[in-house]
């Protein structure tokens, strides 16, 4: 007879953190709602009011600076951000977690339409305020990206939009 593996973790506690990651899961769900509707009127059920967006060359806190930061969102015609691996690790009400997301971003270079795509992973830190989950600070990091257009015609030379 095999010896069974006991966990210290009972079946209410896990209970509760699968639950936990349930809601992380679908608050980066929402984050990438938010980010193709760009409705940043959903800031406030997204990142912590002080919340902390941040890449390479740039750092966004509260939602007066994210509204405004992710506004540059305008430039592509259509997003379409797909939320991928999620690992979390929680303790109490804060967390942190990795998030794996593939982005694409339409748009037109000389009414050529171009699709930019980008290997995404976020690295977050969240909190539990008035018992719902929030992003308080997330670090984006690019590890791949593709940029090309979306027609091409026999030898391979880039097509306009079709009118």
């Amino acid at each position: 007879m095999e010896d069974q593996v006991m966990t210290s973790e009972t079946v209410e506690a896990r209970t509760a953190r699968r639950e936990d990651e349930i809601q992380l899961r679908e608050l980066a769900e929402r984050y990438a709602r938010m980010m193709d509707r760009m409705n940043f009127d959903w800031l406030p059920q997204v990142f912590a009011e002080d919340g902390v967006l941040a890449g390479p060359g740039y750092e966004m806190t509260g939602h007066d600076q994210l509204r405004q930061g992710l506004q540059s969102l305008d430039q592509f015609s259509a997003t379409l951000h797909s939320v991928l691996n999620t690992y979390f690790e929680i303790d109490g009400d804060r967390a942190t977690g990795e998030i794996y997301c593939v982005a694409n971003h339409v748009h037109e270079i000389e009414s050529i339409p171009f699709k930019l795509d980008m290997g995404i992973r976020y690295e977050d830190t969240y909190s539990r305020v008035a018992g719902e989950w929030v992003i308080a600070r997330r670090a984006f990091n690019m590890v791949w990206e593709t940029h090309r257009p979306m027609r091409l015609d026999a030898q391979g030379k880039p097509l306009a939009a079709e009118a």
